[in-house]
């Protein structure tokens, strides 16, 4: 089902939350999509400068090791920008994002914000809130890899995102927790013991 323009400036409000003209004048780049379970939104070598926030559903971002095997190196839930760290310069993108079951997006390119931002100290405080959830997002992450134990991580990745724990698959979790599968059923089961 698509949402209706109220629905989305609803929502992103809710992640979001900022003046109506300011959102406004995000939307007035943003392209809104659907994608269906395991399409591609984002591909990788790519020198553009997309990025997506997403609205409803969660996505992976992966790339493929040499032996042609995905590691996700991201999931992210709806009230999430999503998209290779790469479009903030000059590189060929590494990350493929996909879609893990529907999900509802706004696909935005980057420079335009910045060009608005420029010029527009409100539409800068937006762009900044971006970067900032990007940064703490990053800083966890390396940190959960650094700190705790492939358990400890599942766990806190409960707390943190339960939304992920509910829609993605257990191969995805995995990868992203840098796991095996097997693992995450041990650790579900030993939790279900424990409960």
């Amino acid at each position: 089902m698509t949402l209706s323009q109220s629905e989305i400036k609803t929502l992103l409000n809710d992640y979001f939350p900022h003046s109506d003209q300011e959102i406004d004048i995000f939307l007035s780049i943003c392209k809104y999509q659907i994608a269906k379970n395991k399409e591609t939104i984002l591909k990788s070598g790519k020198y553009d400068k997309n990025m997506i926030f997403i609205l409803k559903g969660v996505t992976r971002a992966f790339n493929i090791d040499e032996k042609g095997h995905e590691l996700n190196n991201f999931i992210r839930a709806e009230g999430h920008l999503m998209a290779d760290a790469k479009v903030f310069g000059d590189e060929v993108q590494d990350l493929t994002i996909e879609a893990i079951g529907e999900v509802h997006y706004l696909k935005f390119d980057v420079s335009e914000l910045e060009a608005i931002a420029y010029v527009n100290s409100e539409i800068l405080k937006f762009y900044l809130d971006f970067l900032k959830e990007i940064i703490i997002t990053l800083s966890y992450r390396l940190n959960t890899f650094v700190t705790m134990t492939p358990e400890e991580r599942y766990l806190d990745l409960i707390k943190w995102n339960p939304v992920l724990i509910e829609k993605a698959f257990d191969k995805h979790l995995a990868s992203f927790l840098g796991i095996t599968p097997l693992t995450i059923h041990r650790i579900k089961k030993k939790q279900k013991l424990i409960k």
